[in-house]
């Protein structure tokens, strides 16, 4: 596709990413590490097939979510014009001078997947596919790789390890065979290899920003940290998120600069509903100190009169923010709470648990989190944490990680200032249930 007069705007790195360029086996698992150059890898890749089969390659490239996917589409428009790609926004397809065609499309379930049967491609790229907790949605699009012209399929995936995918990934492509070594998955008819990527092999990223490590370090835990920066897939994640050893504990309340309250709901249109949860939660300059936590099995409309209950318990303390997550029976929950315009609602959301989980993991760590020393809830609290992300409850964990990322920040923050407890709820909307008794919190010196 690149005329001899026209300058390389792009070309492999020495390593994996030419051995992925110049590899021939149909289904590969490219990556291992964090910076090692795998979305460029991608797009390379693409490249070559398109360089190779004209106008009869059709390519597809993935990511989760529109948000990463800017980010990938980003890079392609640094690469992809000056080759001759023209990027057309209403069928959101890269065409090419030789009549090659890749689309840029985002997958978050299976249901997405479900909308390309009857597609053919020949190639497949899915960027970060350790995002994915199963291979189900990915596997899906494998049927509409096929060619009319004899055009030989590629599917093209990256990832690290520690994701929501590392069980699968790692039993898929890292256990079969030792990296570089292509072997024969009987159950998919197909052969497969695993190419690592570390991120000493994207030389062009470590000269020109060195303090990429540091800000890694940042990032995650420091057992995971070592995992990204080494392609280590023997890692285990489950259990390892948030040590009970790195809890902070307290037994006065020192001056806040804000208080704000956090709600995960549960109620699903099951009978088995998961519990809703609450946590109250107070912004300090050295960190977040957990004041209160409420966990209980509600449907409604006792969930809609639980958050004023809750939120009356501290108002007077000065908590000023409700954070509730905009997703199924929260976005209700949303709607019907500001219907009143009484309560201080913001509504929060990420689109899955892993990530953001990794965000607040090192500040915990780092001994940022305080809990109650004798708070009733607090071992309960500790153990949730313990087992995530594979123990049987995760409503607490949700409400912490929205409250660091999505709360008040030592900058913005506004000392609270103390108010007089007002009931939110006329007594007859109470269901009977009084609000909690004002000697249950000792404000100042810690809980009873």
């Amino acid at each position: 596709m690149q005329t001899a007069s026209e300058p390389l705007v792009w070309v492999p790195q020495d390593g994996p990413q030419r051995d992925l360029l110049e590899c021939p086996i149909p289904d590969v698992f490219f990556g291992g590490a964090r910076g090692g150059g795998k979305s460029d890898a991608l797009l390379g890749d693409w490249l070559a097939h398109a360089d190779a089969y004209g106008k009869h390659a059709k390519g597809i490239l993935f990511r989760q979510s529109m948000p990463e996917l800017e980010e990938l589409q980003g890079r392609a428009l640094q690469i992809f014009p000056a080759i001759g790609g023209e990027w057309r926004a209403g069928p959101r397809t890269w065409f090419f001078r030789n009549k090659a065609s890749l689309k840029m499309r985002w997958l978050e379930r299976v249901e997405d997947a479900n909308k390309y049967q009857g597609h053919a491609y020949t190639w497949i790229g899915i960027d970060e596919c350790g995002n994915y907790p199963t291979p189900e949605a990915i596997d899906r699009l494998r049927a509409t790789m096929r060619s009319a012209h004899g055009v030989p399929c590629f599917l093209r995936l990256t990832g690290n390890p520690g994701g929501v995918g590392h069980e699968w990934l790692k039993e898929r492509y890292i256990k079969p065979a030792v990296p570089g070594q292509p072997f024969w998955s009987e159950a998919q008819k197909t052969w497969r290899v695993y190419i690592p990527s570390r991120l000493q092999d994207n030389r062009i990223l470590m000269e020109a920003d060195p303090g990429y490590v540091d800000r890694l370090y940042a990032s995650g835990p420091s057992w995971l940290v070592k995992a990204w920066l080494e392609g280590d897939w023997d890692v285990s994640v489950s259990g390892k998120l948030f040590l009970r050893s790195w809890w902070q504990f307290y037994s006065v309340v020192p001056d806040l600069l804000a208080i704000f309250q956090v709600w995960d709901t549960g109620v699903k249109d099951r009978e088995d509903n998961d519990p809703s949860a609450c946590l109250t939660i107070g912004l300090h300059r050295v960190g977040w100190y957990l004041l209160d936590a409420w966990k209980e099995r509600v449907e409604y409309p006792e969930l809609e009169h639980q958050v004023p209950i809750q939120f009356a318990k501290w108002r007077a303390a000065g908590c000023s923010q409700i954070l509730i997550e905009d997703a199924s029976s929260g976005a209700s929950l949303i709607q019907s709470l500001r219907k009143s315009g009484r309560l201080p609602i913001k509504p929060v959301r990420h689109k899955n648990k892993i990530q953001p989980a990794y965000a607040i993991s090192p500040l915990v760590e780092s001994g940022r989190v305080f809990l109650p020393q004798d708070g009733r809830w607090t071992s309960a609290f500790i153990e949730e944490f313990a087992l995530f992300p594979n123990g049987p409850h995760d409503e607490w964990v949700d409400c912490l990680t929205f409250g660091i990322l999505d709360g008040p920040k030592v900058e913005s923050a506004i000392p609270p200032k103390p108010q007089e407890p007002v009931s939110y709820l006329p007594p007859n909307k109470r269901r009977g249930r009084a609000l909690p008794d004002d000697d249950d919190i000792r404000w100042g010196g810690g809980r009873k």
